[in-house]
Protein backbone atom coordinates (compact mmCIF):
# COMPACT_ATOMS: atom_id res chain seq x y z
CA UNK A 1 0.00 0.00 0.00
CA UNK A 2 1.00 3.64 -0.36
CA UNK A 3 2.20 6.39 1.95
CA UNK A 4 0.14 9.57 1.59
CA UNK A 5 0.75 13.19 2.59
CA UNK A 6 -2.45 15.20 3.09
CA UNK A 7 -2.24 18.94 3.76
CA UNK A 8 -5.10 21.36 4.21
CA UNK A 9 -5.93 24.75 5.69
CA UNK A 10 -7.24 25.16 9.26
CA UNK A 11 -10.92 25.81 8.51
CA UNK A 12 -14.00 23.78 9.38
CA UNK A 13 -15.32 23.80 5.82
CA UNK A 14 -12.02 22.48 4.48
CA UNK A 15 -11.18 19.92 7.17
CA UNK A 16 -14.57 18.31 7.87
CA UNK A 17 -15.21 17.08 4.28
CA UNK A 18 -11.86 15.26 4.32
CA UNK A 19 -12.45 13.19 7.47
CA UNK A 20 -14.36 10.37 5.79
CA UNK A 21 -11.90 10.17 2.90
CA UNK A 22 -8.87 10.02 5.20
CA UNK A 23 -10.42 7.34 7.40
CA UNK A 24 -11.39 5.32 4.33
CA UNK A 25 -7.86 5.52 2.95
CA UNK A 26 -6.48 4.37 6.30
CA UNK A 27 -9.03 1.56 6.55
CA UNK A 28 -8.02 0.49 3.03
CA UNK A 29 -4.41 0.13 4.17
CA UNK A 30 -2.89 3.46 3.15
CA UNK A 31 -0.55 5.21 5.60
CA UNK A 32 -1.69 8.82 5.80
CA UNK A 33 0.30 11.69 7.29
CA UNK A 34 -2.09 14.63 7.74
CA UNK A 35 -0.78 18.17 8.27
CA UNK A 36 -2.91 21.01 9.59
CA UNK A 37 -2.85 23.38 12.57
CA UNK A 38 -2.76 22.12 16.16
CA UNK A 39 -6.44 22.93 16.74
CA UNK A 40 -7.46 20.00 14.53
CA UNK A 41 -5.15 17.38 16.08
CA UNK A 42 -7.79 15.41 17.99
CA UNK A 43 -10.32 15.40 15.19
CA UNK A 44 -7.82 14.26 12.57
CA UNK A 45 -6.09 11.71 14.78
CA UNK A 46 -9.46 10.00 15.17
CA UNK A 47 -9.31 9.04 11.49
CA UNK A 48 -6.26 6.85 12.11
CA UNK A 49 -3.94 9.23 10.26
CA UNK A 50 -0.61 10.34 11.71
CA UNK A 51 -1.11 14.00 12.56
CA UNK A 52 1.59 16.65 12.26
CA UNK A 53 0.94 20.27 13.16
CA UNK A 54 2.25 23.25 11.27
CA UNK A 55 2.36 26.61 13.01
CA UNK A 56 -0.46 29.08 12.49
CA UNK A 57 0.88 32.63 12.54
CA UNK A 58 -2.01 34.54 14.11
CA UNK A 59 -0.04 37.80 13.99
CA UNK A 60 0.48 37.48 10.24
CA UNK A 61 -3.20 36.80 9.71
CA UNK A 62 -4.03 39.97 11.60
CA UNK A 63 -1.49 41.91 9.55
CA UNK A 64 -2.98 40.56 6.34
CA UNK A 65 -6.26 42.01 7.48
CA UNK A 66 -8.11 39.31 5.58
CA UNK A 67 -11.69 38.56 6.52
CA UNK A 68 -14.26 36.88 4.28
CA UNK A 69 -16.76 39.70 4.71
CA UNK A 70 -14.23 42.40 3.76
CA UNK A 71 -13.07 41.18 0.33
CA UNK A 72 -13.23 43.95 -2.25
CA UNK A 73 -11.22 42.44 -5.11
CA UNK A 74 -10.24 38.89 -6.26
CA UNK A 75 -6.55 39.78 -5.96
CA UNK A 76 -7.05 39.89 -2.21
CA UNK A 77 -7.67 36.13 -2.34
CA UNK A 78 -4.48 35.68 -4.34
CA UNK A 79 -2.54 37.86 -1.90
CA UNK A 80 -3.90 35.90 1.06
CA UNK A 81 -3.09 32.60 -0.62
CA UNK A 82 0.50 33.68 -1.36
CA UNK A 83 1.33 35.31 1.99
CA UNK A 84 -0.99 33.46 4.34
CA UNK A 85 -0.68 29.94 2.91
CA UNK A 86 2.06 29.34 0.33
CA UNK A 87 4.83 31.60 1.66
CA UNK A 88 3.97 30.70 5.24
CA UNK A 89 3.39 26.94 5.17
CA UNK A 90 5.26 25.45 2.21
CA UNK A 91 8.74 25.82 3.80
CA UNK A 92 7.58 24.27 7.08
CA UNK A 93 5.81 21.39 5.34
CA UNK A 94 8.94 20.67 3.29
CA UNK A 95 11.10 20.89 6.41
CA UNK A 96 8.89 18.48 8.35
CA UNK A 97 8.87 15.98 5.47
CA UNK A 98 12.48 16.25 4.26
CA UNK A 99 13.46 12.82 5.65
CA UNK A 100 10.21 11.15 4.53
CA UNK A 101 9.09 9.58 1.31
CA UNK A 102 5.53 9.60 0.03
CA UNK A 103 3.77 8.04 -2.92
CA UNK A 104 1.27 10.84 -3.53
CA UNK A 105 0.11 14.17 -2.12
CA UNK A 106 -3.43 15.39 -1.46
CA UNK A 107 -3.68 19.13 -0.84
CA UNK A 108 -6.47 21.59 -0.25
CA UNK A 109 -7.46 23.71 -3.22
CA UNK A 110 -6.61 26.90 -1.31
CA UNK A 111 -2.97 25.91 -1.52
CA UNK A 112 -3.38 26.46 -5.26
CA UNK A 113 0.04 26.87 -6.87
CA UNK A 114 1.54 25.87 -3.53
CA UNK A 115 0.23 22.34 -4.00
CA UNK A 116 2.02 22.13 -7.34
CA UNK A 117 5.24 23.37 -5.69
CA UNK A 118 4.97 20.71 -2.97
CA UNK A 119 4.40 17.98 -5.52
CA UNK A 120 7.36 19.11 -7.63
CA UNK A 121 9.72 19.38 -4.65
CA UNK A 122 8.63 16.01 -3.23
CA UNK A 123 8.66 14.39 -6.66
CA UNK A 124 5.23 12.76 -6.30
CA UNK A 125 1.82 12.88 -8.01
CA UNK A 126 -0.68 15.41 -6.68
CA UNK A 127 -4.40 15.36 -5.97
CA UNK A 128 -6.39 18.51 -5.27
CA UNK A 129 -9.04 18.33 -2.54
CA UNK A 130 -11.82 20.69 -3.68
CA UNK A 131 -14.24 21.28 -0.81
CA UNK A 132 -15.99 24.17 -2.54
CA UNK A 133 -17.32 24.39 -6.09
CA UNK A 134 -14.63 23.87 -8.71
CA UNK A 135 -13.46 26.89 -10.70
CA UNK A 136 -14.38 26.66 -14.36
CA UNK A 137 -12.86 30.08 -15.07
CA UNK A 138 -10.07 32.16 -13.51
CA UNK A 139 -11.05 33.41 -10.06
CA UNK A 140 -11.07 36.99 -11.32
CA UNK A 141 -13.96 36.09 -13.62
CA UNK A 142 -15.90 34.14 -11.00
CA UNK A 143 -15.69 36.10 -7.77
CA UNK A 144 -17.88 39.14 -7.64
CA UNK A 145 -15.87 42.36 -7.38
CA UNK A 146 -17.26 44.50 -4.63
CA UNK A 147 -16.87 48.25 -4.36
CA UNK A 148 -13.07 48.59 -4.12
CA UNK A 149 -13.46 51.88 -2.26
CA UNK A 150 -10.04 53.15 -1.23
CA UNK A 151 -8.30 49.85 -2.09
CA UNK A 152 -5.17 50.53 -4.17
CA UNK A 153 -5.60 47.76 -6.74
CA UNK A 154 -2.44 48.73 -8.64
CA UNK A 155 -0.31 48.50 -5.49
CA UNK A 156 -1.97 45.22 -4.59
CA UNK A 157 -1.19 43.82 -8.04
CA UNK A 158 2.45 44.86 -7.76
CA UNK A 159 2.79 43.27 -4.32
CA UNK A 160 1.20 40.02 -5.48
CA UNK A 161 3.53 39.87 -8.48
CA UNK A 162 6.65 40.50 -6.39
CA UNK A 163 5.71 37.84 -3.82
CA UNK A 164 4.96 35.29 -6.55
CA UNK A 165 8.30 36.03 -8.25
CA UNK A 166 10.11 35.64 -4.91
CA UNK A 167 8.45 32.26 -4.25
CA UNK A 168 9.33 31.03 -7.74
CA UNK A 169 12.99 31.96 -7.18
CA UNK A 170 13.04 30.41 -3.72
CA UNK A 171 11.90 27.02 -4.96
CA UNK A 172 13.33 27.23 -8.48
CA UNK A 173 9.95 26.61 -10.10
CA UNK A 174 8.20 28.17 -13.05
CA UNK A 175 6.07 31.23 -12.30
CA UNK A 176 2.48 30.83 -13.48
CA UNK A 177 0.30 33.67 -14.68
CA UNK A 178 -1.01 35.60 -11.68
CA UNK A 179 -4.58 34.50 -12.44
CA UNK A 180 -3.40 30.87 -12.23
CA UNK A 181 -2.06 31.15 -8.66
CA UNK A 182 -5.52 30.12 -7.46
CA UNK A 183 -5.87 27.38 -10.11
CA UNK A 184 -6.86 23.84 -9.04
CA UNK A 185 -3.59 22.04 -9.66
CA UNK A 186 -3.17 18.27 -9.51
CA UNK A 187 -3.34 15.23 -11.75
CA UNK A 188 -6.69 14.53 -10.10
CA UNK A 189 -9.20 16.89 -8.49
CA UNK A 190 -11.60 15.36 -6.00
CA UNK A 191 -14.66 17.63 -5.84
CA UNK A 192 -16.94 17.07 -2.86
CA UNK A 193 -20.20 17.66 -4.69
CA UNK A 194 -22.12 16.06 -7.55
CA UNK A 195 -21.63 16.78 -11.23
CA UNK A 196 -25.29 17.87 -11.32
CA UNK A 197 -24.73 20.50 -8.65
CA UNK A 198 -21.45 21.82 -10.11
CA UNK A 199 -22.14 24.83 -12.38
CA UNK A 200 -20.78 24.51 -15.93
CA UNK A 201 -19.51 21.00 -15.22
CA UNK A 202 -19.15 20.39 -18.96
CA UNK A 203 -16.18 22.80 -18.94
CA UNK A 204 -14.19 20.53 -16.62
CA UNK A 205 -12.09 17.68 -18.00
CA UNK A 206 -11.84 14.09 -16.78
CA UNK A 207 -9.27 14.99 -14.13
CA UNK A 208 -12.19 16.29 -12.05
CA UNK A 209 -14.11 13.57 -10.24
CA UNK A 210 -17.32 14.40 -8.39
CA UNK A 211 -17.86 12.23 -5.33
CA UNK A 212 -20.51 14.17 -3.43
CA UNK A 213 -20.17 15.48 0.12
CA UNK A 214 -18.29 13.45 2.69
CA UNK A 215 -20.91 12.83 5.36
CA UNK A 216 -19.51 11.17 8.47
CA UNK A 217 -20.56 11.17 12.14
CA UNK A 218 -18.71 13.80 14.17
CA UNK A 219 -17.27 12.26 17.28
CA UNK A 220 -16.91 15.67 18.93
CA UNK A 221 -20.56 16.65 18.41
CA UNK A 222 -22.29 17.73 21.63
CA UNK A 223 -25.32 16.00 23.06
CA UNK A 224 -28.66 17.46 22.03
CA UNK A 225 -32.28 16.68 23.00
CA UNK A 226 -33.45 15.57 19.54
CA UNK A 227 -36.60 14.13 21.09
CA UNK A 228 -37.73 17.68 21.90
CA UNK A 229 -37.71 18.87 18.30
CA UNK A 230 -41.27 17.76 17.52
CA UNK A 231 -42.66 17.60 21.01
CA UNK A 232 -44.66 20.82 20.54
CA UNK A 233 -44.58 21.61 16.81
CA UNK A 234 -44.88 19.70 13.55
CA UNK A 235 -42.09 21.56 11.78
CA UNK A 236 -38.42 22.17 12.61
CA UNK A 237 -36.30 25.04 11.30
CA UNK A 238 -32.54 25.11 11.79
CA UNK A 239 -30.58 28.39 11.73
CA UNK A 240 -26.80 28.61 11.45
CA UNK A 241 -24.49 31.13 9.82
CA UNK A 242 -21.44 28.88 9.89
CA UNK A 243 -18.31 28.72 12.01
CA UNK A 244 -16.66 31.97 10.86
CA UNK A 245 -19.49 34.47 10.48
CA UNK A 246 -20.98 34.10 13.95
CA UNK A 247 -21.49 36.64 16.73
CA UNK A 248 -24.08 38.49 14.62
CA UNK A 249 -26.32 39.31 17.56
CA UNK A 250 -28.43 41.72 15.51
CA UNK A 251 -29.28 38.94 13.06
CA UNK A 252 -30.20 36.56 15.84
CA UNK A 253 -32.51 39.16 17.37
CA UNK A 254 -34.03 39.74 13.95
CA UNK A 255 -34.80 36.00 13.80
CA UNK A 256 -36.47 36.17 17.20
CA UNK A 257 -38.69 39.03 16.03
CA UNK A 258 -39.51 37.37 12.71
CA UNK A 259 -40.37 33.91 14.02
CA UNK A 260 -41.70 34.50 17.52
CA UNK A 261 -45.26 33.72 16.38
CA UNK A 262 -44.46 31.06 13.77
CA UNK A 263 -45.69 27.62 14.99
CA UNK A 264 -42.43 25.73 14.47
CA UNK A 265 -39.49 24.64 16.57
CA UNK A 266 -36.47 26.80 15.78
CA UNK A 267 -32.94 25.64 16.55
CA UNK A 268 -30.29 28.37 16.45
CA UNK A 269 -26.55 27.71 16.49
CA UNK A 270 -25.08 31.00 17.69
CA UNK A 271 -21.38 30.09 17.83
CA UNK A 272 -19.13 29.61 20.82
CA UNK A 273 -18.04 33.27 20.86
CA UNK A 274 -21.54 34.68 21.29
CA UNK A 275 -22.51 35.76 24.78
CA UNK A 276 -25.95 34.24 25.31
CA UNK A 277 -26.85 37.01 27.74
CA UNK A 278 -26.46 39.52 24.90
CA UNK A 279 -29.36 37.91 23.02
CA UNK A 280 -31.97 39.21 25.43
CA UNK A 281 -35.40 37.59 25.51
CA UNK A 282 -35.31 34.29 23.62
CA UNK A 283 -38.77 33.22 22.37
CA UNK A 284 -40.16 29.94 23.77
CA UNK A 285 -40.16 28.29 20.31
CA UNK A 286 -36.36 28.66 20.07
CA UNK A 287 -33.58 26.38 21.24
CA UNK A 288 -30.32 28.38 21.23
CA UNK A 289 -26.94 26.75 21.77
CA UNK A 290 -23.35 27.76 20.95
CA UNK A 291 -22.75 24.52 19.06
CA UNK A 292 -25.36 22.19 17.57
CA UNK A 293 -24.84 18.66 16.18
CA UNK A 294 -25.65 19.87 12.68
CA UNK A 295 -25.96 16.56 10.85
CA UNK A 296 -28.37 15.15 13.42
CA UNK A 297 -30.56 18.27 13.47
CA UNK A 298 -30.61 18.56 9.67
CA UNK A 299 -32.02 15.05 9.44
CA UNK A 300 -35.02 16.36 11.41
CA UNK A 301 -35.32 19.78 9.75
CA UNK A 302 -37.97 21.05 7.35
CA UNK A 303 -35.95 24.13 6.35
CA UNK A 304 -32.49 25.57 6.95
CA UNK A 305 -31.67 29.27 7.23
CA UNK A 306 -28.02 29.53 6.28
CA UNK A 307 -25.17 31.69 4.95
CA UNK A 308 -24.89 29.17 2.09
CA UNK A 309 -21.40 28.01 2.90
CA UNK A 310 -20.52 25.02 0.75
CA UNK A 311 -20.24 22.58 3.63
CA UNK A 312 -23.53 23.52 5.30
CA UNK A 313 -25.38 23.70 1.99
CA UNK A 314 -24.15 20.27 0.92
CA UNK A 315 -25.08 18.69 4.24
CA UNK A 316 -28.59 20.15 4.14
CA UNK A 317 -29.23 19.07 0.56
CA UNK A 318 -27.80 15.63 1.28
CA UNK A 319 -30.72 15.27 3.69
CA UNK A 320 -33.23 16.87 1.26
CA UNK A 321 -33.63 20.05 3.34
CA UNK A 322 -34.65 23.19 1.36
CA UNK A 323 -32.81 26.41 2.11
CA UNK A 324 -33.39 30.06 2.94
CA UNK A 325 -30.01 31.52 2.01
CA UNK A 326 -28.42 34.76 3.18
CA UNK A 327 -25.01 34.73 1.48
CA UNK A 328 -22.48 37.12 2.96
CA UNK A 329 -19.13 36.69 1.25
CA UNK A 330 -16.56 34.47 -0.45
CA UNK A 331 -18.15 31.75 -2.61
CA UNK A 332 -21.47 31.88 -0.75
CA UNK A 333 -23.27 33.95 -3.43
CA UNK A 334 -22.15 31.41 -6.06
CA UNK A 335 -23.34 28.45 -4.00
CA UNK A 336 -26.64 30.16 -3.19
CA UNK A 337 -27.23 31.05 -6.83
CA UNK A 338 -26.76 27.42 -7.83
CA UNK A 339 -29.24 26.20 -5.22
CA UNK A 340 -31.79 28.77 -6.37
CA UNK A 341 -31.21 27.84 -10.04
CA UNK A 342 -32.00 24.22 -9.20
CA UNK A 343 -35.07 25.18 -7.17
CA UNK A 344 -33.83 24.00 -3.78
CA UNK A 345 -34.20 27.32 -1.97
CA UNK A 346 -34.40 31.09 -2.12
CA UNK A 347 -31.89 33.91 -1.62
CA UNK A 348 -32.49 36.88 0.67
CA UNK A 349 -30.38 40.05 0.65
CA UNK A 350 -28.77 40.60 4.05
CA UNK A 351 -28.52 44.35 3.50
CA UNK A 352 -32.28 44.63 2.99
CA UNK A 353 -33.39 42.02 5.49
CA UNK A 354 -36.33 42.83 7.73
CA UNK A 355 -38.33 40.59 10.07
CA UNK A 356 -41.20 40.62 7.58
CA UNK A 357 -38.98 39.65 4.64
CA UNK A 358 -37.30 36.88 6.62
CA UNK A 359 -40.63 35.49 7.81
CA UNK A 360 -42.11 35.65 4.32
CA UNK A 361 -39.11 33.87 2.81
CA UNK A 362 -39.20 31.05 5.35
CA UNK A 363 -42.96 30.52 5.00
CA UNK A 364 -42.55 30.39 1.24
CA UNK A 365 -40.00 27.57 1.52
CA UNK A 366 -41.98 25.72 4.18
CA UNK A 367 -45.36 25.94 2.47
CA UNK A 368 -44.49 25.43 -1.21
CA UNK A 369 -43.74 21.76 -1.77
CA UNK A 370 -41.63 22.37 -4.89
CA UNK A 371 -38.68 23.50 -2.76
CA UNK A 372 -38.64 20.20 -0.89
CA UNK A 373 -39.03 18.28 -4.15
CA UNK A 374 -36.11 20.07 -5.80
CA UNK A 375 -33.97 19.75 -2.67
CA UNK A 376 -34.60 16.00 -2.78
CA UNK A 377 -33.60 15.87 -6.45
CA UNK A 378 -30.30 17.57 -5.61
CA UNK A 379 -29.92 15.29 -2.59
CA UNK A 380 -30.37 12.23 -4.80
CA UNK A 381 -27.48 13.39 -7.00
CA UNK A 382 -25.25 14.00 -3.97
CA UNK A 383 -25.94 10.62 -2.42
CA UNK A 384 -25.52 8.70 -5.66
CA UNK A 385 -22.10 10.29 -6.33
CA UNK A 386 -20.51 7.75 -4.00
CA UNK A 387 -19.09 9.87 -1.18
CA UNK A 388 -15.74 9.30 0.47
CA UNK A 389 -15.78 5.59 -0.43
CA UNK A 390 -15.82 6.44 -4.13
CA UNK A 391 -13.17 9.14 -3.65
CA UNK A 392 -10.86 6.65 -1.95
CA UNK A 393 -11.48 4.02 -4.62
CA UNK A 394 -10.67 6.41 -7.46
CA UNK A 395 -7.55 7.76 -5.78
CA UNK A 396 -6.17 4.34 -4.94
CA UNK A 397 -6.90 2.96 -8.40
CA UNK A 398 -4.59 5.58 -9.87
CA UNK A 399 -1.91 6.24 -7.29
CA UNK A 400 -1.71 3.48 -4.70
CA UNK A 401 0.85 0.69 -4.70
CA UNK A 402 -0.57 -2.80 -5.01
Amino acid sequence: MARVLYVTIPAEGHVNPTLGLVKQLVDNGEEVVYMCSEAYRTRLAQTGAQFRAYQLDEQLFRELGFHPTEVKHPLQFTDFMLRGIIELHIPEILRQTENDSFDYLIFDSLFGWGGAILGEKLGIPTICSVTNLAFTEPLSQIVEVFDAGDLDVEALSERVTKIAESIAREYNVALPAIEDITHQYGQLKVVFTSRDFQPDADKLDDSYIFTGPSITPRLDAPSFPLEQLRSQYDQVVYISMGSILTKDVDFYKLCFEAFRDVPAQFVLSCGKDTNLDSLGDIPPNFIVEPYIPQLEVLQQADAFITHAGMNSTSEALYYDVPLVMIPLSSDQPIVAKRVEELGGGIILDRSQLTPAALKSGLLQVLNESTYKEHAKRIGDSLRSAGGYQEAARRIMSLFSKV
